[in-house]
């Protein structure tokens, strides 16, 4: 496992399906994660961690999960994962909480929501995502192919 010295901190915003395939991947790599979300998925990971079930492994993660935006303040990388009904509050929401220099990146459907993160205030940059992710049951993300450009 990679020393967590030379890793950014992480913190994914909407830690669903897209948002809990990245961060577990990034946490099981050894990056510092910080997982926002729903309290059923909070107090899964909270409990038993978080369960990375893939075609090449399955495999549990430990990672840091709270309901609580406030725990974004420190991150260097924010994943932008929430559904693109809540773009908008969510951005807004976020805005104070992170730091001048923190990259943000949107992993979501449709093509304006790093804009939208964007009228908030937050430089925001977009991402594709390929990656066939579900969430079976609390504090799983389960998939069948992965890639990301």
């Amino acid at each position: 496992m990679t020393s967590l010295e030379n890793w950014p901190r992480i913190a994914v915003v909407g830690a669903g399906a897209v948002g809990g395939y990245f961060g577990g991947m990034l946490a099981r790599a050894g990056a510092p994660v910080v997982m926002i979300g729903r309290g059923a998925f909070v107090e899964a990971v909270r409990a038993r961690g978080l369960l990375l079930d893939t075609l090449q492994f399955r495999e549990t993660v430990r990672v840091e999960a709270s309901t609580e935006l406030e725990v974004v303040r420190g991150a260097d990388i924010a994943l932008f994962c929430v559904k693109t009904t809540d773009t908008e509050s969510t951005a807004r929401l976020l805005a104070p909480l992170l730091s001048p220099s923190a990259t943000v990146v949107s992993l979501q459907n449709g093509v304006d929501n790093a804009d939208k993160i964007r009228a908030a205030g937050i430089d925001a940059i977009s991402a594709v995502v390929y990656v066939a992710a579900s969430v079976p049951q609390p504090g799983t993300s389960s998939t069948s192919a992965a890639a990301i450009s």
